[in-house]
């Protein structure tokens, strides 16, 4: 992945943007108060480690999103209208288009355009039967009812004496649809889970919170097909809970049960894969929030997935990924490492992050196909060891502090402190690009930890922004150079950095190549020449052919 400086913590990538919606409340030992049976829910929820980890099966994405809105308050809307709510452009970049219902989706969170305005995060209200503009990072109370305008994709904050499903669109004049109806079209499991809390649970136990009645459904531990299916079987027998969710019930309690995950894992692990290549954009929302935390754990382990210290989900089996970069290969040989220099915020990986991509053809594009010059920023370090910029020829001294070198660890790789150096790669002309060996390194995914995870951003833990983004932990001394493999300017093979290096190095024109590259010659072919000898010299190649779309998964190494 190109090099590009860090955005906050808590900053959603374009794609992928949100905050897990509402806290789900923590049921109270207690038995409700008969005479507070409207008390307001205990919101604190109990966060556990995930413990261990096993070999990972496959694919797999998220579950359904338990929605759940507060106690209807009368001043809990706020006055400060629809501006602090709206979202920068920038934010909107891979945002899906409004579907039948007005609703834009980015893995599960939804959005709406509101007229004349601009668009904003919403999350569906029960209590007032319609969404409600809400902020992505959870600092500003719920904002103001939105309604979706007749015949439009768009949505404005004035009453339309909304129904409870506001984007049914039925007019006053209408027949009533009888309430068994619904059954007959596809319900989505976010949509039954809404309607068991709001309805049908209500129904069977009136004395519970809300609160109460959300900790009740998730202790069950459904899969998103199950809470269908308990939603028409409430439908048809309001009295009881079923027999088959009982006994699902104690069968997901009991760890020495083997056939404890198999409903889940069934629905799950085909849909990690297309969500981490981003082929497949999940409907189902807040799956950590669906599952008693103890069991969600022990699933996700199940699943091949570890949690480090910032809460966010890795892996150490993904074979590879791939980046686009200033750096010569000949710098990272020399340097025996790839160093990570941005200072990437806290709250991702455990050690300092290097962003990639799992998409080969992503990775095309952050490198412009080897015809668009570096950021010139970058260009400034004449070397990845250089602490501080230097300046170009003529410009005056830049006494600036910055380094992009820096993190609260110090690394134990000597760096550079010169200061007001000359400049000598600022005509650059192209960006190289990399395939890195991340096989036993821990690689946190960006579209995974949004689907299976998302109630890690209330801890602050920072998850990958860029669309299909990968972030690797390195250690204090980067990734070894063994670990990378350059690119032709085909993007259809790929050698190892050292082999390159060395069969620069065996005919005395490393230094050249490099140098000519640095003034702007746009000398790619002679790196690619470099390529055609480490084949010839029957040194391993990785292979790209053309004609499909390759992912990282996809990545076989060569013996």
């Amino acid at each position: 992945m190109r090099p590009k400086p860090p955005s906050p913590p808590g900053f959603s990538k374009g794609n992928t943007a949100a905050d897990s919606l509402a806290e789900l409340p923590r049921l109270r030992p207690q038995a409700p108060d008969p005479q507070l049976p409207h008390s307001l829910p205990d919101l604190t929820a109990a966060h556990q480690r995930n413990p261990g980890h096993t070999p990972p099966l496959a694919d797999t994405p998220g579950l359904p999103k338990t929605e759940v809105s507060d106690l209807p308050v009368a001043s809990r809307e706020t006055s400060t209208g629809l501006d602090s709510y709206r979202l920068n452009p920038g934010l909107l970049r891979n945002l899906q288009p409004a579907n039948e219902e007005g609703l834009r989706y980015i893995v599960g969170r939804a959005f709406v355009d509101v007229k004349d305005s601009g668009t904003v995060y919403v999350e569906f209200d029960a209590n007032l039967g319609t969404y409600r503009a809400m902020d992505l990072y959870k600092k500003l109370s719920p904002g103001p009812a939105l309604y979706r305008n007749t015949g439009e994709s768009t949505w404005s904050p004035a009453s339309h004496n909304p129904l409870k499903r506001p984007h049914s669109q039925v007019s006053a004049v209408d027949t009533p649809v009888p309430a068994k109806q619904a059954l007959t079209s596809p319900l989505s499991a976010h949509e039954a889970t809404t309607r068991l809390l709001n309805d049908s649970l209500l129904t069977m136990y009136p004395l519970m919170t809300l609160g109460q009645r959300v900790d009740f459904l998730r202790a069950y531990n459904l899969s998103p097909r199950q809470h269908i299916q308990l939603h028409n079987d409430l439908t048809a027998n309001p009295r009881v809970m079923p027999e088959w969710a009982e006994q699902h019930h104690l069968r997901s309690r009991d760890e020495n049960d083997p056939t404890r995950f198999d409903q889940l894992q069934e629905e799950i692990e085909p849909l990690l894969l297309p969500v981490r290549n981003g082929t497949l954009r999940s409907d189902l929302v807040d799956f950590d929030k669906s599952v008693t935390r103890e069991f969600l754990d022990a699933f996700l382990t199940r699943l091949g997935y570890l949690r480090n210290s910032s809460d966010c989900l890795y892996r150490t089996d993904i074979p590879g990924l791939f980046r686009a970069d200033e750096r010569t290969p000949f710098e990272l040989y020399n340097d025996g490492r790839m160093l990570p220099r941005l200072k990437h915020p806290r709250g991702a990986t455990t050690e300092k992050p290097i962003s990639a991509t799992v998409s080969h053809k992503l990775v095309k594009r952050y490198g412009a196909r080897g015809t668009k010059a570096p950021d010139p920023e970058y260009l400034r370090y004449n070397s990845q060891r250089n602490k501080y910029p230097g300046k170009k020829p003529g410009e005056s001294d830049n006494e600036s502090g910055n380094s992009d070198n820096e993190w609260s660890d110090a690394s134990d790789i000597e760096l550079d402190t010169e200061r007001n150096y000359e400049t000598i790669r600022h005509d650059q002309q192209f960006i190289f690009s990399y395939v890195i060996d991340t096989r036993r390194m821990e690689v946190v995914l960006n579209e995974e930890n949004h689907l299976l995870n998302l109630a890690a951003r209330e801890k602050n833990a920072w998850f990958p922004e860029d669309e299909l983004e990968a972030l690797i932990s390195t250690s204090k001394r980067g990734i070894e150079s063994e670990r990378l493999w350059l690119l032709d300017s085909t993007f259809t093979r790929a050698a190892k950095v050292d082999d390159v290096a060395a069969e620069a190095q065996s005919s005395y024109i490393g230094n050249d190549i490099e140098a000519r590259t640095h003034s702007g010659v746009a000398n790619q072919r002679e790196y690619d020449a470099l390529i055609d000898a480490v084949a010839k010299a029957g040194k391993p190649i990785l292979a790209f052919p053309g004609g499909r779309d390759w992912f990282s998964n996809d990545i076989v190494w060569p013996e």
